[in-house]
């Protein structure tokens, strides 16, 4: 290793012997004081006069200088004043060696930065003492600055000390216009369920294996300076790491890092007893785009990590002036969301789901919309996430669900036996992993008159998949309570079967996938009857979804579907239009379809 990456003393090889410099002019003193200092595990170079000793010191970046007060050419003072315009050298500790008994000489080595003095004549125990408190206090303050610098689980620089280097490389390209760096943010995007499941001890070994690979595939240089040179690797926290890569002249560069990262970090880690995987997300910035500070760096290319995600995980994406914008309007939308929760801007509406034998409505799905008073209608697509995010999803469901059961009872007065036999309504994942569910549910039927068994609660196979371990108590109770289940999206999945069977389901949702390919080949039908065969043998309804069109109808009604949903039958309406709805002659029955 050069003598610009030694590692400082107090690092992790801080018992390594200390390395002490001596400049005196009189050779018969540098054997005398290698002698003394043998017995205290030091390793001392000497010089005799002050140029070489500088010299010397530049290349061996001893720990401590043992420096001679009165050399032929110059003072220890003298000397101590070019040491300490060295930045390098700067904060070498010096002990000065001094026959003087001036008070005066004494002060001015101080003033000029001197951590001890010695006077001749010494004797060894006293030379020892004065060196070894030196090196031990020296090695105190090199391990405080480690552990203000330095991520203890995985020994990388830790946040602190990234932002030193980051801001350190921003002001490079302003003192070297030829000068490039890239950051490279990196979340794992399975660390969480890890850790949940198999226990923070194995997360934190995870975490360590990470830190490792990232170590070897870029040769991170490992000292706590703040200038260092080459590629950095820190950890901001949890699964959050970032590299700063020095010396990349353009993206693309960056682009062929991370590409060979990825697979290097999505590669199996054995951690004992365990065998995981954890891909990771990365978003990329590089310093071309113009940046003066080291937080506005760090926020761009934690943006387009999150596009990474966006984009389907176990990837990288660039950052782009419009991915800020996203996030702008994102935090603009999600604060018009916190604003309008519990007020009349969010409106529900009811699709229709129809009997293809008795041509009769059986139940509405429940839907909610957003009509911003400044920005018109939003998309469920765009809010619904971020209330998912956000939690804001657990106060907009239980107003969906208090809102809904008082209109399902309104119907139930003025339309009688027209009125919907009970509401389907869709629970979210992060409704499905809060253990006050049950309780904030049966509060609202409660408090409305609903019975049980008018609510369904939709839930997708992805969900309980996420959720497994809270999903069979949570829907075994809803079910020992009247509540009717329905699994949705069925057919998109790879463990819908087993899903079947280990939930106590009452309906079976077809995802408009397969309606929609049911009249293009033999092989969607065969599927379809399959899928209601097995769904007729577990004792199952089937509703099928997205029905568009009047051949797709024709089809399912061929296979004897019995239940249907979608735009051909009905679109979702509000209250009143789905009264009149109701009130009119099917469709189904007249033949206009």
């Amino acid at each position: 290793m050069s003598a610009e990456r030694r590692k400082p003393v107090g690092w992790q090889e801080a018992q390594q012997p200390a390395r002490v410099l001596l400049i005196d002019d009189d050779v018969t003193i540098h054997s005398l004081v290698t002698a003394m200092l043998k017995s205290i595990d030091v390793q001392v170079t000497c010089a005799t006069d002050a140029s070489a000793g500088i010299e010397r010191a530049m290349t061996d970046r001893p720990d401590l200088i043992l420096l001679d007060h009165e050399l032929p050419d110059t003072t220890g003072v003298e000397v101590l004043a070019r040491l300490k315009a060295v930045p390098q050298l700067a904060g070498i500790p010096v002990i000065v060696v001094t026959a003087s008994e001036r008070r005066e000489v004494l002060t001015a080595c101080f003033a000029g930065g001197a951590s001890d003095y010695l006077r001749k004549p010494f004797f060894g125990a006293e030379l020892r003492a004065r060196v070894q408190s030196v090196i031990d206090r020296q090695r105190m303050v090199a391990e405080l600055g480690r552990a203000a610098h330095v991520d203890s689980l995985t020994g990388l620089p830790n946040r602190t000390l990234l932002h030193l280097r980051l801001q350190a490389a921003i002001d490079r390209t302003a003192e070297r216009p030829d000068y490039g760096f890239a950051v490279m943010f990196i979340d794992f995007d399975r660390f969480k369920i890890i850790n949940d499941s198999l226990g923070h001890e194995v997360g934190d070994s995870l975490l360590r294996e990470i830190a490792q690979r990232l170590r070897e595939n870029l040769r991170a240089q490992d000292t706590i300076a703040r200038d260092a040179v080459g590629p950095t690797v820190a950890r901001l926290g949890g699964d959050e790491f970032v590299i700063v890569l020095d010396e990349i002249a353009d993206i693309s560069m960056a682009v062929s890092v991370a590409e060979r990262l990825l697979p290097s970090l999505e590669a199996s880690y054995d951690l004992g007893e365990h065998t995981v995987r954890s891909s990771a997300s990365i978003g990329i910035v590089h310093s071309g785009a113009g940046y003066d500070l080291a937080d506005d760096m760090l926020r761009d290319a934690d943006i387009a990590m999150y596009e990474a995600k966006a984009r389907g995980r176990n990837c990288y994406a660039v950052f782009t002036p419009f991915m800020r914008e996203a996030v702008r309007n994102r935090l603009r939308l999600e604060n018009a969301l916190r604003d309008a929760i519990g007020t009349d801007q969010f409106y529900l509406v009811y699709q229709p789901i129809v009997s293809l034998a008795t041509r009769r409505m059986e139940s509405v799905e429940v839907l909610v919309r957003w009509r911003h008073p400044e920005l018109g209608l939003i998309s469920p697509v765009e809010f619904i996430p971020i209330a998912e995010e956000t939690r804001l999803i657990l106060q907009l469901a239980d107003d969906v669900l208090r809102r809904a059961c008082h209109q399902f009872l309104e119907w139930r007065d003025r339309l009688g036996d027209a009125a919907p036999n009970y509401l389907s309504v869709n629970l979210s994942r992060v409704q499905l992993a809060d253990p006050s569910l049950t309780d904030r549910l049966f509060s609202i039927l409660e408090e409305t008159g609903m019975p049980a068994d008018g609510i369904q609660l939709e839930v997708t196979e992805s969900q309980l998949m996420q959720h497994r371990g809270v999903a069979t108590e949570l829907l075994g109770r809803l079910k020992r309570h009247g509540i009717r289940l329905a699994m949705d999206d069925f057919g998109t999945g790879y463990s819908s079967l087993s899903c079947l069977q280990e939930y106590p389901f009452d309906v079976l949702k077809v995802d408009r996938a397969l309606t929609e390919n049911v009249s293009r080949g033999r092989g969607y039908s065969a599927l379809l009857h399959a899928v209601m065969t097995l769904a007729e043998n577990l004792g199952l309804d089937v509703v099928a979804e997205g029905i568009e069109t009047m051949e797709q109808l024709v089809m399912l009604q061929a296979l004897e579907c019995p239940l249907g949903q979608g735009y051909l039958l009905s679109r979702p309406l509000e209250a009143e239009a789905l009264e009149s709805w109701c009130l009119e002659p099917s469709p189904l029955a007249t033949g206009a379809l």
